[in-house]
């Protein structure tokens, strides 16, 4: 369901805005993870990836809270702000991660359970937060909303870089990113404080799970490898591999706004070609990305990680042409969702468990063979999507 006329009037700006927004917390990001991989090396940055993709997973709420809560507040009155949805699913996932603790420790050879424990309880300020971006979204607040995407970004950055400074434990640095989701969420209710109430709309927990399962098979196709990699390889290659996938998820940051652009243009009769112009783009970004890191990898792995990752570079070139799958398939899952499908999403979801089952069972000795099984897995996804793109844009 389109946002009111009132957001859409604003879009052209609104969106060139969030986008540089977008690219800034991304740049932040990236450096976080440049920071913790030369301070943690590659043994405890393995177990710091896996635990980190997991949370990322249980994150997907958060995200599709933001998306549903907006179109709420900017519609009809009464408005449903998802601060009760948002409080029961944070408390329930962190509830889940905390009796967990003791097997994700164990499963990602973590050094104590504390690291879980804290990563559960940074699930109730993160999908609050969600809730929070969701209101300043629906309000058309841009500024407030940026400043809250930046405000995460660079708390997360100065917790890496303090726990690098200190020689802190993957733990700790877990324990700081709490501290950091919690003040980021004291500054979206600050920034909300004349719209907070725990009255909800009872359809936002059946909207919340819809969206919930769209979004999240994307996000989980693009961060289970590392996890799978730490449960099969040993701590330097699952380390390795933690470093080298972030080239690969790099690819889907910087061509999102592909993504995002092809969604309100997969409503006429030009949709098909509108898609595949769209994956032709992000094949060539990928192409030249691709060129980049083949011309020099051992230069680019130690520029990211430090002279203990020298021998991933070429690890680095076969993770960079998966993230070039990786974002043929989230151009290819935006298009369906921008008609409203969810059959794209249940069928990644069908492959992703089928990869993984893969990996489990048999291609799980080296990294290059966790990157082949992923990259199989994505192609078939994106083979589907042209299939029935001759159906797009069609009533």
């Amino acid at each position: 369901m389109p946002l009111p006329s009132r957001l859409s009037r604003s879009r052209p700006g609104s969106g060139a805005a969030l986008g540089v927004t977008m690219a800034v917390a991304n740049v932040l990001s990236y450096v976080f993870v440049l920071i913790l991989s030369r301070a943690l090396g590659p043994a405890d940055f393995g177990g710091f990836s896996a635990l980190s993709a997991y949370g990322i997973v249980l994150s997907v709420p958060a995200g599709a809270l933001q998306v549903i809560v907006a179109r709420h507040v900017a519609g009809t009155p009464p408005h449903s702000r998802g601060l009760r949805t948002a409080l029961v699913v944070g408390v329930a996932l962190a509830a889940a991660t905390i009796l967990a603790a003791p097997l994700l420790a164990d499963a990602f050879r973590l050094d104590t359970t504390w690291s879980a424990v804290w990563l559960g309880l940074t699930l109730v300020p993160m999908t609050l937060t969600g809730a929070f971006q969701g209101i300043l979204l629906g309000r058309n607040r841009l500024a407030a909303l940026s400043a809250v995407y930046v405000a995460t970004a660079a708390g997360r950055l100065a917790a890496g870089a303090g726990g690098a400074a200190l020689g802190l434990t993957v733990a700790q640095v877990f324990f700081l990113l709490l501290l950091v989701a919690i003040v980021v969420a004291v500054l979206g209710a600050a920034l909300c404080r004349s719209d907070l109430t725990l009255d909800d709309d009872r359809r936002l927990g059946t909207e919340l799970v819809r969206a919930t399962m769209s979004l999240g098979a994307f996000i989980a196709l693009t961060n289970v490898d590392v996890t799978l990699a730490r449960a099969y390889l040993d701590d330097h290659d699952s380390g390795g591999y933690a470093l080298a996938a972030t080239f690969g998820r790099a690819m889907g940051w910087g061509t999102q706004f592909v993504a995002l652009l092809l969604v309100p243009r997969m409503q006429g009769a030009g949709a098909a070609r509108a898609f595949r112009r769209s994956l032709a783009l992000i094949l060539g970004l990928g192409l030249v990305g691709v060129a980049v890191i083949a011309a020099a990898p051992s230069f680019w792995i130690r520029l990211a990680g430090g002279a203990e990752y020298a021998e991933f570079g070429p690890l680095a070139i076969a993770c960079v042409a998966l993230g070039v799958l990786w974002a043929l398939v989230q151009v290819s899952l935006f298009a369906e969702m921008g008609l409203d499908s969810p059959w794209l999403g249940r069928f990644t979801w069908i492959v992703l468990a089928l990869q993984c089952a893969a990996i489990a069972l048999w291609f799980h000795d080296t990294p290059y063979e966790l990157v082949t099984v992923c990259a199989i897995g994505a192609a078939v996804i994106v083979a589907a999507a042209l299939t029935r793109s001759r159906n797009l844009g069609r009533a």
